[in-house]
Protein backbone atom coordinates (compact mmCIF):
# COMPACT_ATOMS: atom_id res chain seq x y z
CA UNK A 1 0.00 0.00 0.00
CA UNK A 2 1.25 3.17 -1.35
CA UNK A 3 0.85 6.71 1.51
CA UNK A 4 0.46 10.23 0.53
CA UNK A 5 3.13 12.34 2.25
CA UNK A 6 2.46 12.88 5.34
CA UNK A 7 0.38 9.79 5.75
CA UNK A 8 3.27 7.72 7.40
CA UNK A 9 5.20 8.56 10.39
CA UNK A 10 9.17 9.64 10.01
CA UNK A 11 11.16 8.88 13.57
CA UNK A 12 14.96 9.72 13.94
CA UNK A 13 17.14 8.11 15.81
CA UNK A 14 20.68 7.35 17.33
CA UNK A 15 22.42 4.96 15.43
CA UNK A 16 23.75 1.92 16.55
CA UNK A 17 26.26 -0.16 15.64
CA UNK A 18 23.94 -2.92 14.26
CA UNK A 19 23.46 -0.11 11.64
CA UNK A 20 26.48 0.07 10.46
CA UNK A 21 25.99 -1.97 7.14
CA UNK A 22 23.05 -0.15 6.25
CA UNK A 23 24.76 3.42 6.69
CA UNK A 24 27.38 1.79 4.53
CA UNK A 25 24.76 1.11 1.77
CA UNK A 26 23.16 4.43 2.16
CA UNK A 27 26.66 6.30 2.15
CA UNK A 28 27.35 5.03 -0.61
CA UNK A 29 24.32 6.08 -2.45
CA UNK A 30 24.46 9.73 -1.18
CA UNK A 31 28.51 9.63 -2.71
CA UNK A 32 26.89 7.97 -6.14
CA UNK A 33 24.14 10.70 -6.52
CA UNK A 34 26.44 13.95 -5.26
CA UNK A 35 29.25 12.90 -7.47
CA UNK A 36 27.41 13.94 -10.67
CA UNK A 37 26.31 17.13 -9.25
CA UNK A 38 27.77 20.18 -10.17
CA UNK A 39 30.78 20.59 -6.82
CA UNK A 40 29.95 16.84 -5.73
CA UNK A 41 33.01 15.78 -6.30
CA UNK A 42 35.28 18.45 -4.31
CA UNK A 43 32.40 18.09 -1.86
CA UNK A 44 33.44 14.34 -1.08
CA UNK A 45 36.59 14.88 -1.24
CA UNK A 46 36.96 17.34 1.24
CA UNK A 47 34.29 15.70 3.49
CA UNK A 48 34.89 11.77 2.34
CA UNK A 49 35.66 9.22 5.02
CA UNK A 50 38.84 7.97 5.12
CA UNK A 51 39.81 4.20 5.71
CA UNK A 52 37.23 1.58 6.02
CA UNK A 53 33.54 2.58 5.41
CA UNK A 54 32.62 -0.09 8.61
CA UNK A 55 35.72 1.61 10.22
CA UNK A 56 34.87 5.45 9.77
CA UNK A 57 31.50 4.56 10.99
CA UNK A 58 31.75 2.41 14.23
CA UNK A 59 34.20 5.11 14.81
CA UNK A 60 31.80 8.01 14.33
CA UNK A 61 29.51 6.19 16.71
CA UNK A 62 31.49 6.83 19.63
CA UNK A 63 33.66 9.74 18.86
CA UNK A 64 33.05 12.70 21.32
CA UNK A 65 31.81 15.97 19.79
CA UNK A 66 30.01 13.59 16.87
CA UNK A 67 26.64 12.42 16.06
CA UNK A 68 24.91 9.93 13.74
CA UNK A 69 21.30 9.14 13.52
CA UNK A 70 19.30 7.12 11.17
CA UNK A 71 15.30 7.84 9.58
CA UNK A 72 12.86 5.00 9.40
CA UNK A 73 8.98 5.16 8.56
CA UNK A 74 6.40 3.07 10.13
CA UNK A 75 2.70 3.12 8.46
CA UNK A 76 3.67 0.82 5.35
CA UNK A 77 5.18 3.19 2.66
CA UNK A 78 6.32 1.19 -0.19
CA UNK A 79 10.36 0.66 -0.69
CA UNK A 80 10.73 0.39 3.04
CA UNK A 81 11.08 -3.74 3.45
CA UNK A 82 9.27 -3.45 6.90
CA UNK A 83 8.02 -0.72 9.15
CA UNK A 84 10.92 1.04 11.03
CA UNK A 85 13.10 -0.30 8.10
CA UNK A 86 16.40 2.45 8.05
CA UNK A 87 15.73 4.67 4.88
CA UNK A 88 18.11 7.87 6.05
CA UNK A 89 21.11 8.62 7.82
CA UNK A 90 22.58 11.90 9.43
CA UNK A 91 25.77 13.07 10.66
CA UNK A 92 26.76 16.51 12.44
CA UNK A 93 29.99 17.26 14.74
CA UNK A 94 30.80 20.30 16.62
CA UNK A 95 33.38 22.61 15.05
CA UNK A 96 34.91 24.74 17.78
CA UNK A 97 35.01 29.00 16.54
CA UNK A 98 38.51 30.92 17.14
CA UNK A 99 36.65 32.59 20.60
CA UNK A 100 35.32 29.29 21.63
CA UNK A 101 31.99 28.79 20.65
CA UNK A 102 30.73 26.17 18.89
CA UNK A 103 28.81 25.38 15.32
CA UNK A 104 27.14 22.31 14.75
CA UNK A 105 28.03 21.55 11.15
CA UNK A 106 25.66 18.59 9.30
CA UNK A 107 28.18 17.24 7.07
CA UNK A 108 25.73 14.22 5.66
CA UNK A 109 21.73 13.66 5.21
CA UNK A 110 20.69 11.72 2.87
CA UNK A 111 17.26 9.58 2.33
CA UNK A 112 16.68 7.28 -0.01
CA UNK A 113 15.77 8.76 -3.36
CA UNK A 114 12.09 6.58 -3.27
CA UNK A 115 11.37 7.38 0.14
CA UNK A 116 11.56 11.53 -0.03
CA UNK A 117 9.24 13.63 1.15
CA UNK A 118 7.71 11.75 4.26
CA UNK A 119 9.68 13.50 6.12
CA UNK A 120 12.09 11.50 7.31
CA UNK A 121 15.26 14.04 6.28
CA UNK A 122 12.89 16.65 8.63
CA UNK A 123 12.87 14.67 11.41
CA UNK A 124 16.68 13.07 11.08
CA UNK A 125 17.80 17.27 10.51
CA UNK A 126 15.57 18.25 13.67
CA UNK A 127 17.03 15.52 15.99
CA UNK A 128 20.61 17.06 14.68
CA UNK A 129 19.67 20.69 15.51
CA UNK A 130 18.25 19.40 18.96
CA UNK A 131 21.50 17.85 19.62
CA UNK A 132 23.67 20.93 18.71
CA UNK A 133 21.17 23.35 21.39
CA UNK A 134 22.05 20.04 23.80
CA UNK A 135 25.71 20.92 23.19
CA UNK A 136 25.70 24.84 23.81
CA UNK A 137 26.08 25.39 19.72
CA UNK A 138 25.25 29.19 18.62
CA UNK A 139 24.35 28.06 15.52
CA UNK A 140 24.56 24.88 12.68
CA UNK A 141 25.83 24.58 9.34
CA UNK A 142 24.78 22.84 6.27
CA UNK A 143 25.87 22.38 2.81
CA UNK A 144 23.87 22.56 -0.08
CA UNK A 145 24.99 22.20 -3.80
CA UNK A 146 24.57 24.86 -6.28
CA UNK A 147 21.49 23.79 -8.08
CA UNK A 148 20.21 21.57 -5.85
CA UNK A 149 17.45 23.71 -4.86
CA UNK A 150 15.44 20.83 -3.32
CA UNK A 151 18.50 20.51 -0.67
CA UNK A 152 18.56 24.43 -0.17
CA UNK A 153 14.32 24.37 -0.03
CA UNK A 154 14.54 21.59 2.50
CA UNK A 155 17.11 23.79 4.73
CA UNK A 156 15.21 27.43 4.09
CA UNK A 157 12.24 25.43 5.72
CA UNK A 158 14.10 24.73 8.32
CA UNK A 159 14.99 28.35 9.21
CA UNK A 160 18.72 27.53 7.99
CA UNK A 161 19.86 30.66 6.01
CA UNK A 162 22.67 30.91 3.54
CA UNK A 163 25.94 32.60 5.28
CA UNK A 164 28.82 31.85 3.01
CA UNK A 165 28.69 31.18 -0.53
CA UNK A 166 31.90 29.26 -1.87
CA UNK A 167 33.41 29.86 -4.93
CA UNK A 168 35.80 27.59 -6.74
CA UNK A 169 37.71 27.76 -9.95
CA UNK A 170 38.88 24.19 -11.41
CA UNK A 171 42.38 23.67 -12.55
CA UNK A 172 43.81 21.90 -15.42
CA UNK A 173 45.67 18.68 -13.98
CA UNK A 174 49.76 18.82 -12.74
Amino acid sequence: MTLPPGAATACARLALEADIERLVELYNAAVSELSVMRGGRVLIGLNGRDGSLDSSFRRQLTAPGELVVVGSLSGGVDGAESAGDVVGYGTCRLLELSDGQRVGSVEDLYVDPLLRRHGVGRAMADRMVSWCVEQGCIGVDANALPGSRAVKSFFEAGRFTARLLVMHRPLPPP
